[in-house]
């Protein structure tokens, strides 16, 4: 990989930066991605560009969203000049990130994703509209397993739940630690995401707001969940919601799948009188 200037900055630990050093999985990531020509991508933490080399000139528009001021003028440096690259410097979890997408057609990201806001940076990138196509992300191995976990097995919560309700969630490679530099603590691998159909019809505050009560207390039946916890603020017949979907009350969260999930938010929300909102 070509440098863009004569020293690179050190990695700063307080931002979680670990950069991937391999040439061989770089290329598979962006063969994941599949970017074609029309297409707008948006990659959050590019580091040194060691993926948004293969993506310059490949698609119609090109988004670098880089917290660390030092690496986005790395990045400015070697392609600013080029009208199809805008190089963001920013916090993705701050900045307004549908501002980048907005009438853009086809998007596509792709990110490297620090281990310490893996969740909160996920839910905000499935948040765009209009939807990512295909959202690629590498992230902590016990991440990726628990995002394409399946009910009833340890790994399976709200994060599997909230991912896999709009989302086709798969897990493409597994990396090994010395795949970056500085070499983590632990193995990561590389995730896809694709949206589900109907997946904008989703209420997806009842969703999180359901998943998160459920899961905070996943050794408890479902029922006894729905009527005593206060963030679901329910009032009502927790059983007869639950014969109504064909539920089995005594049923614990962790084997209930996330369309059920997501039809049983729907109603606890229907019976609040609350209306739509994402």
């Amino acid at each position: 990989m070509t440098a863009g200037r004569t020293e690179r900055p050190r990695p700063k630990r307080a931002l979680g930066q670990n950069f991937l050093v391999d040439p061989n999985i770089q290329r598979r990531i962006v063969r994941e991605l599949d970017p074609r020509p029309a297409d707008m991508v948006l990659e959050v933490g590019p580091g040194h560009g060691e993926l948004s080399q293969y993506l310059v000139g490949r698609c119609r528009r090109l988004v670098l969203i880089e917290k660390d001021r030092d690496l986005a003028g790395g990045l400015r440096d070697r392609w600013g000049d080029r009208p199809d690259v805008e190089v963001v410097e920013g916090d993705a979890l701050r900045l307004e990130l549908p501002d980048f997408v907005r009438g853009a057609g086809a998007v596509r990201v792709v990110s490297n994703v620090p281990y310490n806001i893996t969740s909160p940076l996920v839910f905000a990138l499935l948040e765009l509209e209009p939807a990512a196509v295909r959202i690629v992300l590498t992230v902590q191995r016990e991440v990726a397993e628990r995002i394409v976990a399946a009910p009833g097995i340890k790994a399976y919560g709200a994060l599997s739940v909230g991912v896999q309700a709009i989302t086709e969630a798969s897990l493409a490679l597994r990396v090994g630690r010395q795949a970056f530099r500085p070499v983590p603590a632990v193995d990561s691998a590389v995730v896809r995401l694709e949206p589900r159909p109907g997946a904008a019809d989703i209420d997806r505050t009842a969703l999180r707001t359901l998943t998160r009560a459920c899961f905070n207390r996943r050794r408890k039946q479902l029922q006894k969940t729905l009527r005593t916890a206060p963030e679901l603020s329910f009032a009502g017949d927790a059983e007869a919601v639950l014969a109504q979907l064909s539920i089995d009350p005594a049923v614990r969260p962790e084997m209930l799948d996330p369309p059920t999930f997501v039809r049983l938010a729907g109603a606890l929300e229907a019976r609040r009188g609350g209306g739509a909102s994402r």
